[in-house]
């Protein structure tokens, strides 16, 4: 009889489809059916988020300039978008997720990992689990799944967008390498644009290529990533499924966001400071933790970027406790001879618990 130890993993890629604009469709049906993007204005600076599957037959994608989105698909809906409530709807999901296992892994808003191994099978096969899943999930928040299901975190994450929009794919244990052979190159996480040009120089298009190229020329081209990623190109990956610890606080929490136009007035600079403080401050008290530097940085008109930091005497959770050395940092980087593309927050140095000032502080 097999140990939980001997038994092939069950491993969940599950991702949100179009998670933005589906929540956007919740919050507003009349958006059903229509190409709809997430995003900044296209006068401006602004870029798409996030676009619907009816944007994206005509060309349209995430982190796309608007102006150009618009111009692919003139009646583009555009909707600015609610952190809000991309938050909320992403934690009721995750809480249904966890009724099925413990073990999951959030890697962002829209997708985490699930570790099912050693499970009971007794109401249905893990095919049938995440069938299930899906269709919970779209009875409960009308929000769509795609699932990924294999023996590792990399072929399932691979499983997960190979089935999309709202499918659910199984590659079996022993199957992975065969699952992955005809896929090109980009579709292995880890492979960006740099190192698929440098595998397409060498006519390596698919990652059966991949796999079945010579080592000794690879390692050539590639340095010491060649091995790993033909090791990954054959469907081996020994990484665990990592829920997180609730003991571990984030090393530092940002916010930022560029103008339309370029800005050079002091008090509109400090006055978005002052917003961007509050919600990386909120964030802060969310996680009941205290930060001791405050991080100010700009991006000028001429792309350089400036950052300045400061060490506060004591650890701070209060938007009072930050602004005046925000503030003060801004005034030392703002130069009057350039304007203003970016501004951006951030506080570092984060603590747990509660910070006591001396009994004869000033």
């Amino acid at each position: 009889m097999s140990t939980r130890d001997e038994a092939p993993r069950i491993v969940y890629h599950v991702d949100l489809d179009a998670f933005f604009v589906a929540v956007e469709r919740v919050l507003d049906p009349s958006l059903i059916g229509k190409p709809v993007v997430v995003g900044g204005s296209p006068e401006g600076r602004g870029v798409v988020a996030a676009a619907s599957y009816e944007a994206r037959a005509y060309g349209v994608h995430s982190a796309m300039p608007m102006a150009r989105a618009v111009r692919l698909c003139p009646q583009l809906v555009r909707v600015r978008g609610s952190r809000d409530a991309y938050r909320r709807a992403s934690k009721a999901v995750f809480q249904q997720l966890r009724a099925l296992s413990s073990q999951l892994q959030k890697v962002s808003i829209d997708e985490a990992f699930l570790e099912l191994t050693g499970e009971s099978l007794s109401q249905g096969s893990a095919f049938q689990k995440a069938v299930r899943l899906q269709a919970e999930v779209r009875e409960r928040f009308r929000l769509d799944l795609s699932i990924g299901i294999a023996s590792n975190r990399l072929v399932a994450k691979v499983a997960s967008g190979a089935s999309k929009p709202v499918g659910v794919l199984e590659v079996m244990s022993g199957q992975e390498e065969r699952f992955l052979a005809p896929l090109p190159v980009r579709k292995l996480p880890g492979i960006g644009p740099a190192i698929a040009g440098r595998l397409h120089a060498m006519r390596i298009e698919t990652l059966g290529e991949l796999v079945s190229a010579d080592p000794v020329r690879l390692r050539l081209q590639l340095g010491r990533e060649a091995e790993a990623l033909q090791k990954l190109a054959r469907g081996i990956d020994r990484s665990p499924v990592q829920p997180p610890d609730p003991g571990v606080l984030p090393k530092s929490i940002s916010n930022e966001t560029t103008f339309p136009i370029d800005r050079s007035d002091l008090r509109f600079l400090a006055a978005q400071l002052k917003k961007l403080l509050h919600n990386t401050g909120k964030r802060l008290r969310d996680c009941d933790a205290h930060a001791r530097t405050i991080s100010v940085k700009l991006r000028m008109a001429d792309f350089t970027t400036c950052t300045r930091d400061r060490t506060l005497g004591h650890p701070g959770r209060d938007d009072a406790d930050f602004f005046p050395a925000a503030l003060d940092l801004l005034e030392k980087l703002v130069d009057g001879r350039q304007s203003v593309r970016l501004i951006g927050v951030k506080l570092s140095g984060i603590e747990c618990g509660a910070w006591q000032p001396a009994l004869f502080d000033g």
